[in-house]
């Protein structure tokens, strides 16, 4: 088998553990929670999952992505694994702690102080999820998918589950504190409770189902190797900590910056709306699960430049025709969430587009883990962030909640540029500029005319069928290497 088409075939399997279960959260969630929920409600979900996108990075310490180094360029996988393990339980608790212990004042800080249970609850969804993250890693480094797959899926099942459970199925009865006889301590106004509860039980049982994985390490630390591992991981941290920025705080810039007595309320609009986009978002976030851990094994090989480059036009194809086929049938698409939501629908071929260069700085960026220059990382991330930052204060207050998409898009573009620049000192690749130059062009064209003129049904499937001929023609060879 060809090695794109290895890679392909398991970016689709952890698709299964990556994007599906999300997927599925959408599909289940996003439009049951926009037609549940109110948008001030939707906006502190919104908030409040952007800092703890923020946050688990800190809790990680990025040891899941040291560890894909040393367990593969060194003789004692098992000691990177239980020194990291160990460091991130111990780093973890202690986080934990110091949040829970201060989960008003926090609270006060990010939403209300009348939140401080939020805060307390996801503290304990932080250092579960950390605790899973090595587990995780090990899973994609032994190549058992399917199991790392399973595992996700029950994650948003049970998420789903009890979330439908308290909000729909309880509040239909007569006497919603006694469920059949048993106790569920259900109580009126407290939907975002629920939907809150739902992930902390979650993640939970995803910890206790990775037990297996947690007793094959040995909780000690050998210090030497774990020294490395921080000194390669300590600049990932500003990486995760501008990538939540970048990706997820333009909800916290809608609700700060705008000038606006119901900014809450459009962020949560604007949260509802961008989980159409994140459809993209969720397609680079499995194509990176799986190439980060293919991208090692193949570093050594003589053509593994070339594979690089071959996988770059292959991704920006796959995803260029997601951001063709969701833009054009964007009406078809917003019905997947509530009708109050889809008055900020504008951003949603932005924030498109967005997630498809960040697909791309997946892709361009690899340089830096695989020279173990992550420091480099660092700096592109910061810069993101920083133009982010600016981005939103500069535009938010002149042209409103639309302004955080644009600012998502220049970030990533920006990253992109610098990314691609500054690896072609360290790791040249012959990426093929002029072919993904055309395709970009080519699908840009086609939606600008189609939202242009207002084409019908017919003729938009037409287009996306131009794309995909002109693509087969093309590169009908990316498959066969």
């Amino acid at each position: 088998m060809s090695q794109v088409r290895k890679l392909a075939g398991e970016t689709f399997i952890y698709g299964m553990g990556s994007i599906l279960p999300k997927v599925l959260n959408f599909l289940l969630l996003a439009p049951y929670l926009t037609r549940v929920l109110d948008k001030e409600n939707f906006g502190i979900h919104g908030i409040l999952y952007a800092y703890v996108a923020l946050f688990i990075s800190v809790f990680t310490l990025r040891l899941e992505t040291a560890y894909f180094r040393f367990a593969t360029r060194s003789n004692h996988p098992e000691k990177a694994y239980g020194s990291a393990l160990t460091a991130i339980i111990l780093v973890g608790s202690i986080l934990a702690l110091v949040i829970f212990s201060n989960a008003q004042l926090i609270a006060s800080w990010l939403t209300s102080a009348e939140d401080a249970r939020y805060v307390k609850w996801f503290a304990m969804i932080l250092l579960f999820d950390a605790i899973s993250a090595l587990p995780f890693a090990k899973l994609r480094l032994e190549n058992k998918a399917l199991k790392f797959s399973a595992i996700k899926i029950v994650n948003v099942l049970v998420t789903a589950v009890i979330i439908l459970f308290y909000l729909t199925i309880i509040p239909g009865f007569n006497n919603p504190d006694s469920f059949f006889g048993f106790p569920f301590y259900y109580s009126l106004g407290k939907d975002l409770d629920y939907v809150f509860l739902a992930n902390l039980i979650a993640s939970a049982i995803v910890l206790i189902m990775l037990i297996p994985e947690l007793i094959q390490a040995k909780l000690t630390i050998d210090r030497t190797l774990l020294k490395k591992m921080l000194i390669y991981s300590s600049p990932l941290i500003l990486v995760g900590v501008a990538g939540a920025i970048n990706q997820v705080f333009d909800r916290v810039f809608v609700s700060k910056l705008l000038a606006s007595s119901d900014a809450i309320e459009t962020a949560g609009a604007y949260n509802g709306a961008a989980k159409v986009a994140v459809i993209m978002s969720l397609f680079a976030t499995a194509f990176n699960y799986a190439a980060e851990p293919f991208f090692f094994k193949s570093f050594k090989d003589e053509d593994s430049t070339d594979i690089y480059a071959y996988v770059l036009k292959a991704f920006t194809i796959t995803g260029l025709l997601v951001f063709m086929v969701i833009t054009l049938f964007l009406d078809q698409a917003m019905y997947l969430i509530g009708a109050e939501y889809r008055v900020v629908r504008d951003i949603v071929p932005i924030l498109l587009f967005a997630y498809l260069f960040l697909g791309i700085y997946y892709n361009v960026s690899i340089w830096y883990k695989l020279k173990d220059k992550t420091y480099m990382g660092a700096m592109i991330s910061f810069s993101g962030a920083l133009v982010t930052i600016i981005a939103n204060i500069i535009l938010i207050p002149r042209i409103g909640y639309v302004g955080a998409a644009w600012s998502a898009l220049i970030c990533y573009i920006t990253m992109v540029t610098f990314a691609y620049f500054s690896g072609k000192k360290h790791l040249p690749i012959p990426y093929d500029l002029r072919g993904l130059s055309i395709y970009l062009l080519m699908a840009v064209v086609m939606v600008g005319l189609s939202l242009y003129f207002k084409i019908n049904f017919i003729l938009k499937i037409i287009m996306i069928l131009l794309f995909m001929g002109y693509a087969i023609w093309k590169d009908r060879g990316l498959l066969k290497i």
